[in-house]
């Protein structure tokens, strides 16, 4: 197994609103290791984006992280990024310099009254020494490197001037700015049509081998986590529900959620003429979150006077996979 590279330990994000605190992250511990990829998945209103902007401290008002660590190793000594100070220098090296975050909505996080360029340049010579030139040089080899066609007269296009693919490819570049070590990607490809999907897939496979990053890739599609995934984490109302290597979680899925996720996707030949099967319920609202395991309501094999009742354990079998689920804490070969 490689280093870890990153340690999110207790992790708890809240937003304070008129009926209280609504718990958009609650208890979440994951590790990133260095060159893998790890993916994060589950229904929307999981809280997987505020998971990702926790990490680099980027949750606004009326957003606080109120508890849990994340450790970030690198190359220095290891230290918690939610203990530094907001002026503090490693903070500012982290934001963009050895962790690039690629936005869900690129259009709404590229500036829109600055070209590509001009976003590129100023993000290279914040994190390295270039002068204007040489970092214009490095922007241009950047959107070349991303598969933005005629990069030289790109560079100095607008947001608006380019489809939402390129958009999204100078996202990526921007991400890619300083060499990071660590990329997130927060559903990079839920608004493109599924060739454009395809390809910056690829191009994010690519760059992940070229520069062996580490990869922290957040979806709700289960084909993508195939392709690409190492790790992952399903999550559910704030939670980290199962753990598992990719083959043993689509092999071997733990946690029913998992099981009812991995269900509902279409298979080619196997689904025709049948009603595609679906995960029964919606995602509660976290200000009333149900009592027991919060998947009780929606589970097919919760059980009564229990689940509906009691905290689920976290479970970890021989392999090292985990599931917080009641049905394995007195089973063979795990361990609550």
């Amino acid at each position: 197994m490689a280093q870890p590279l990153l340690e999110i330990s207790g992790l708890r994000t809240g937003f304070e609103t008129h009926d209280g605190t609504v718990p958009a992250v609650d208890g979440v511990d994951l590790t990133v290791h260095a060159g893998k990829t790890l993916c994060v998945v589950g229904e929307s209103g999981c809280g997987k984006s505020v998971t990702a902007r926790s990490i680099l401290r980027l949750v606004e008002e009326p957003g606080r992280i109120e508890a849990g660590t994340v450790t970030w190793h690198g190359d220095d000594e290891p230290f918690d990024v939610l203990s530094l100070d907001h002026d503090d220098e490693r903070l500012q090296k982290l934001r963009g310099g050895d962790i690039g975050m690629i936005f869900q909505e690129p259009a709404a996080s590229l500036l829109p009254l600055r070209s590509i360029g001009a976003q590129l340049i100023e993000t290279i010579r914040n994190h390295t020494d270039l002068d204007k030139k040489a970092a214009r040089e490095r922007a241009i080899d950047l959107l070349q490197l991303v598969g933005i066609p005629k990069p030289h007269e790109r560079v100095d296009a607008y947001p608006f001037q380019l489809s939402g693919g390129m958009c999204q490819r100078a996202m990526i570049a921007i991400a890619l700015c300083a060499d990071p070590s660590l990329l997130i990607a927060d559903e990079p490809t839920t608004a493109l049509d599924v060739t454009t999907q395809a390809r910056i897939l690829d191009l994010m496979r690519n760059l992940q081998e070229r520069h062996h990053m580490a990869v922290m890739f957040i979806t709700h599609d289960l084909g993508v986590v195939a392709e690409l995934a190492d790790e992952v984490a399903v999550m559910y109302l704030g939670r980290v529900v199962e753990r598992a290597g990719v083959e043993e979680l689509f092999a071997d899925p733990k946690h029913p959620y998992t099981r009812a996720l991995l269900e509902s996707v279409p298979v080619l030949g196997r689904d025709r003429g049948r009603d595609l099967p679906t995960v029964p319920g919606t995602v509660p609202n976290p200000l009333h979150r149900p009592k027991g395991c919060s998947f009780h309501p929606r589970c097919r094999d919760a059980i009564a006077g229990r689940c509906d009742i009691d905290e689920p354990p976290e479970v970890v079998f021989d392999d090292g996979r985990t599931a917080e689920c009641v049905l394995y804490d007195d089973r063979e070969g795990a361990q609550a």
